[in-house]
């Protein structure tokens, strides 16, 4: 062999030698702190834990803490799905402590991507320290899209652990587990869970605060706050109401394709609570850990019909959802397809209603049929009080019917 040919075989071998470790990186265990990339000045934050032993990562946002089990390592690529969310995150390994890819929100189309850098380190989320939290603290009267439509909301921030912790409230649910910093006369909060990317940053001017909302790359907007201890929201149980005397009725498919029809034998003098639902939405998915709790308090005295509006091309991909939906939630009372996933879609179901404003709305019913309470919208455990109040209240309601 000459000398030309093995110095070629020679590179050929170290080629094939570091394109072997290429592929075979070991990730590092522990905090990896992540940002997605909304544009070219905003990043979104977030951490996740990872284990080697178990191969799993952990989503984390303030106390809430997600499990992805379902985390796949091929060669040099990482995809990571998320258990209810249509959702997944792909990346390239490229070291043992970056990773570089796309967070994919397919519930949002196919071509619905932001990129993302995610690094292992023990950095805070925001990668900054907590200074001067005081002065945000407390409870807030927010005003969104104030130029426009003038939403309003509830803004709810507390510091803990050397972080900022909080949410908003909106008459259509709250905006789940918020964390962040404060620093210097600036709050800046985020939120990931799979299907919402929540940023917000704001400026302290005087006894204000200004600031922007960005939500994924779809949705920008600009808001600002005032504190206010006592500004409550409209009550969520007045904003929707029956316009006419027509029974709740209605003919659906369930996840075996069967039609199902309320009401029936199985509803028959009982206490029945329906709630107007999708999958991809995580207020409703903080409503069904509640419904199913209750359920297996009640399964006796009541009953439970989920419906949901779902994005999917055909009726198959919406059963197989919530098939998938039911299932992990550990839900045994019945899931129905109610339709696409759209409020006008779901009013044609419940003409009887003047409007359905929020996914998730739930309907109370009484063992004579007759409506006894309808809740738009749902504050979950992110919001303290506002969350435990409902869960007291509520239960008290039922039971009061119950014994009717």
């Amino acid at each position: 062999m000459s000398v030309k040919h093995i110095l070629l075989f020679l590179l050929i071998t170290t080629l094939n030698s570091s394109f072997t470790i290429a592929k075979n990186i070991k990730l590092k265990p522990g905090t990896w702190r992540t940002e997605l990339k909304l544009n070219n000045e905003s990043s979104l934050p977030f951490t996740v834990e990872y284990s080697k032993n178990t191969n799993s990562v952990v989503l984390i946002n303030a106390t809430e803490r997600i499990p992805l089990e379902n985390v796949q390592i091929n060669e040099n690529v990482i995809s990571i799905k998320f258990p209810i969310f249509n959702s997944e995150l792909i990346g390239t390994i490229i070291s043992n402590k970056r990773i570089e890819g796309y967070w994919h929100n397919y519930s949002k189309g196919d071509k619905y991507k932001i990129p993302f850098v995610s690094t292992c380190n023990s950095k805070s989320r925001f990668d900054k320290p907590q200074t001067n939290p005081e002065p945000f603290i407390g409870k807030w009267e927010v005003t969104f899209d104030y130029n426009d439509s003038k939403e309003k909301a509830i803004g709810l921030f507390e510091s803990k652990e050397n972080s900022m912790h909080g949410t908003f409230l909106t008459e259509t649910g709250d905006y789940r587990f918020l964390e962040g910093v404060s620093n210097g006369n600036s709050l800046e909060l985020s939120c990931f869970d799979g299907s919402h990317a929540f940023l917000f940053t704001s400026e302290l001017k005087n006894d204000t605060l200004w600031g922007t909302f960005l939500s994924g790359t779809h949705y920008k907007t600009n808001w600002f706050a005032v504190r206010n201890e006592t500004f409550e929201l409209r009550d969520p149980e007045k904003l929707t109401y029956l316009v006419n005397d027509d029974p709740i009725t209605f003919n659906l498919t369930d996840l075996d394709g069967k039609s199902y029809s309320y009401p029936n034998e199985d509803t028959k003098n009982k206490v029945v609570l329906i709630q107007i639902m999708g999958t991809w939405c995580p207020n409703c998915m903080d409503e069904t850990n509640y419904l199913t709790d209750l359920y297996a308090q009640h399964k006796n005295d009541i009953e439970i019909i989920g419906i949901g509006f779902e994005v999917g091309k055909s009726e198959i991909d919406r059963i197989n959802t919530i098939s998938k939906y039911k299932h992990h939630m550990k839900i045994d009372y019945p899931l129905l397809v109610g339709g696409d996933a759209c409020k006008p879609c779901a009013i044609k179901k419940f003409p009887m209603l003047n409007n359905i404003m929020s996914f998730p709305t739930l309907l109370i019913i009484d063992k004579k049929g007759e409506v006894r309470k309808i809740h738009t919208g749902f504050s979950g455990p992110s919001t303290g009080k506002y969350y435990t109040d409902f869960i007291t209240h509520t239960n008290q309601f039922i039971e009061d019917l119950i014994k009717e």
